[in-house]
This record gives structure tokens, sequence and C-alpha cells, in this order.
């Protein structure tokens, strides 16, 4: 840690950090389009110019680095005249379609037009006008709406490791544009209209579907893989609409990958919210009891899957199981990927699917035996009962006797259609909890949905399970007593 002066005040501030972040960490906040903190420095943009003490000229403060006895000033005439300039010249040709712009609301250039700005522009000639393209199987670019940061370009040369983009010509006529014939067809489209400050790129997928005031907005965790990053959802109505990523400087989060990000409409439709038997539809009194008697029957039980589940879930079950009464093995891993390490697809995304594999091992949802062992024991009948926790039973339990299978699922799959029972359950985004990811850290979310009246969670239905087993126990023994 070092002492700087900022306007001058006092602060101490980690000296690793970017003068931008380590002045925002003690609440000042310096101005900028072009700076990231996890992309190489450039000074494009020119937005971020400050006063430093000892040097006559203005300085970029996302090139200055943090020392001690660092003194700048943020918020004097001349630094304001250098901002309002710099604002006047990124307006001169940009469009004033913010009502038709899916940024506005989240634009950075909307944000330092009203904090920096002059509020009036002496350019009154034509603005250029050049047609929007479709650049990427899921993304597009408003030409117009460009402030050439070069985010995009960096982004993609420096997280991604493709080089699709580039800066054309020169001068008034400067474009970012596809420095190859193919589109770009990456795992972070997404990431790309994140990171542009403006309205210049966006995706196909959300494009014109709700205002981002409309949203109601919570924190949450990606469950596309073990990686977890750090989201906040965006609910409307009740549907998921999109993940931002939530940044987290401390774990070097910051962005999302979109095979995360745009996979939602499995909280939107095909949900599963009645109780089936023998693929029809059914009631829960019904479906419940059966399996209760069934449960108060058996001799073993198992439980494979859970890796979709919170810590707190897995914790729950795993309580309710040891109640029973009745031995049983519980297995989450239910694919090669989870026996091993993960490994990176790309610098997000990884080979293990699910959010909570490395939270289902801390609890101990998992068994010796593995997933191979006990779906040869499934096949020979050792089972009585099995509980598939959100998984694919065709694919884990093929040759396996449909009457000992028990879906607990969110979703209307073809597997309900062919198991003895099939219970619906809440959703993640229905519930408040925790995922742990692959390095170990527990995350939390929070509830952004509500669940239809009545539906339940995993943890909720073993909870009534060992209610209804424990009682038909207790019934039964007392019948027994009465009778002799």
């Amino acid at each position: 840690m070092v002492k700087i002066k900022i306007d001058g005040i006092e602060y101490e501030v980690d000296e690793k950090k970017n003068l931008i972040s380590a002045a925002k960490d003690v609440g000042v906040d310096i101005p900028f389009f072009c700076y990231h903190p996890k992309l190489s420095v450039v000074g494009m943009c020119r937005m971020c110019l400050i006063e430093i003490e000892g040097i006559p000229r203005l300085q970029v403060a996302c090139n200055t680095k943090v020392t001690e006895g660092l003194s700048i000033v943020t918020k004097s005439d001349r630094v304001k005249e250098a901002r309002e300039g710099t604002m006047e010249f990124l307006l001169a040709n940009h469009p004033l379609d913010c009502p038709v712009c899916d940024k506005a609301g989240e634009c950075q250039l909307q944000d330092n037009s009203f904090k920096e700005g002059k509020g009036n522009s002496r350019f009154t000639l034509e603005k250029r006008n050049i047609p929007q393209e479709e650049i990427g199987s899921n993304l597009i670019i408003n030409h117009n709406r460009c402030i050439v940061c070069y985010r995009c370009v960096r982004f993609e040369e420096e997280m991604v490791g493709e080089s699709n983009l580039g800066l054309f010509e020169r001068g008034y006529h400067s474009i970012i544009g596809l420095a190859k014939e193919e589109p770009i067809n990456h795992n972070y489209q997404g990431a790309l209209a994140d990171i542009c400050p403006v309205g210049a790129l966006l995706n196909h997928k959300t494009l014109f579907k709700s205002r981002v005031w409309w949203y109601k907005s919570e924190e949450s965790v990606c469950t596309g893989c073990s990686t977890g990053c750090k989201t906040y959802t965006n609910v409307r109505d009740n549907k998921m609409f999109r993940y931002m990523p939530r940044i987290d400087e401390e774990k070097d989060q910051y962005f999302l990958c979109d095979k995360g990000r745009f996979n939602v409409e499995w909280l939107n439709t095909n949900r599963l919210f009645s109780f089936y038997k023998n693929g029809e539809s059914s009631v829960s009194s019904t479906v419940l009891d059966e399996i209760s008697e069934k449960i108060s029957r058996s001799k073993k039980i198992a439980v494979i899957g859970g890796a979709h589940e919170s810590d707190q879930n897995l914790k729950s079950i795993k309580e309710s199981l040891s109640k029973l009464g009745v031995p049983f093995v519980t297995e989450a891993r239910v694919s090669q990927e989870q026996y091993k390490e993960p490994e990176q697809v790309d610098f997000l995304y990884t080979t293990d699917k699910r959010p909570n594999t490395k939270g289902a091992l801390d609890a101990g949802f998992v068994s010796t035996e593995g997933i191979d062992s006990i779906r040869s024991s499934a096949a020979k009948g050792e089972f009585d009962l099995i509980f598939v926790i959100k998984e694919n039973v065709s694919e884990i339990l093929a040759g396996v006797p449909s009457e000992s299978i028990v879906i607990l699922e969110t979703n209307l799959t073809e597997d309900v259609a062919k198991a003895k029972y099939s219970v619906p359950i809440k959703a993640y985004s229905e519930q408040s909890g925790s995922f742990t990811n692959k390095k170990g850290w527990i995350q939390n979310f929070n509830k952004s949905m509500e669940a239809p009246k009545g539906l339940s969670s995993s943890a909720e239905i073993f909870s009534l399970l060992e209610t209804k087993t424990l009682e038909l126990r207790s019934n039964t023994r007392e019948a027994a007593v009465g009778n002799r």
C-alpha cells in the first residue's frame, strides 16, 4: 500500500492497481471509455485526463502508475474543460438514438455525457451514416455509434486469442470491422457486447427484448460449468431474460461466456409442474405416498446426480436420507469429466458442465464405487429405488428397469414419460443458496424468480418423503401392536 493525494485529500491505495481502479476503491470516479482492468492500456479515448502535480500537461490516468507521494487533481477547471472537449468530439458523429438503442440505461457514453459533457454541441454538419453490419453468429455492429475505443479488438486478441476485428481507415473515416471474411463464431460474442461502452456492439438474442430498467436484478452465479462466474440475473414478468457479469476484481472475475450467458430458455419454457406416474400426469399425494411406501420396504436405494443443486440442498438431502433407516448410496458424478480436475475449453468455460461438482464432493454426496459400479448394480436390480436429480436418465441408467426410477426434474423431458415416477422441483433461480466452484470458492446466489405455488425444491421433496416414510412405519408398528 502507498499514500497518494487525490484532489488534496490523502488516501492509502494498492500500488499494484491501475490509478483508475485505485481511485475508485477510495470513492473517486475518474471517467473513461477505453480502459479495462483486464486489458492492455492504450490511452485512446482521452476521457480520463487528470492533472499531476509537477507535470505541466494533462495526463491520462489509465497510464499513470500509482507511486508513493503521487498527487493528482481530477476536478479542476482544466480537467473539466478537457473532458468536455473529449465528449464533444465523441458525440460529433454519434447519433441521438438513445430511445431505440439497447444500451440505453447502461451506457457509459450516456453517463459520461451527463456528468462530464456540456449539454450542447457546436457540430452542425450532417453526421456520417454507415450501414449496420452482422459480424457474428450472434453479433451486430452499429458503426455510427462506435467511438473507436478499441476495447473489442483488444479483448479478442488478449482474452479470446483470436483476431477477428481490426481498425481500418484513418481520422474521420476510422471504422472497426471484420479483419477476416468469416463472421465471428466464438464463445464470447456476449462479452464483446458487454465490453463495448456504447451501443455499437449488440447481440441478436437480446435485441429489442426489454429496457434495462424494467428488469428485476439479483446477485447470482452462472450454472453453465464449474467455473462459477458471478452474475446478475435480469428478470421481467417472472421470466429470465439474460445474465450479466458481476465483476469481482479480487477473484479476477469480469466476463461471461455465451454458453452460460444465454442459457435461459429452460427457465422460461417446457417446465415440469405436474407429478407424473408411468408417464402420465398425476397428483402429489398419490406419487409421494407410493414412493414413501416403496422406501419403507426398500433394502437399498440410490440417489444419482445433484451437481446442479445448491450446497444447502445437498446437505439437507443427505440428512433426510440418513433418517430413513435404509442403506443408501449417493453419487453426483455422472460424467467422466467430474472425476478429474476440470479442463479449460477456453479461458472461462470448462469440461465439467455442472456448477456444483466440488460442492457435492465437499458434502460427501459421492460414493467410493463411482457411477459405473452403481450403474452395474442398478442393472442387476440391487437397488429398490433410484432417485435421479436433474440428469439424463437414458444416458446414465440405460438398461435399468424404469419401475425403480424416480426422476426429480425442473423440465419436461423424454425421460419423464419413461420413468415410474417424476417429481417437479424448483430451479436454482427460484431458491437462494450457494455453489462451490472448481477452485473451492463458495459463492452465494439469491432467489430471482418466483416459483409456482406448491412447487418444492429437491431438499423439500426428500424432507417430505422422510416425514411420510417415518409416519408410515409408525402407523404400521401401531397397527401390528393393535393386532396382537
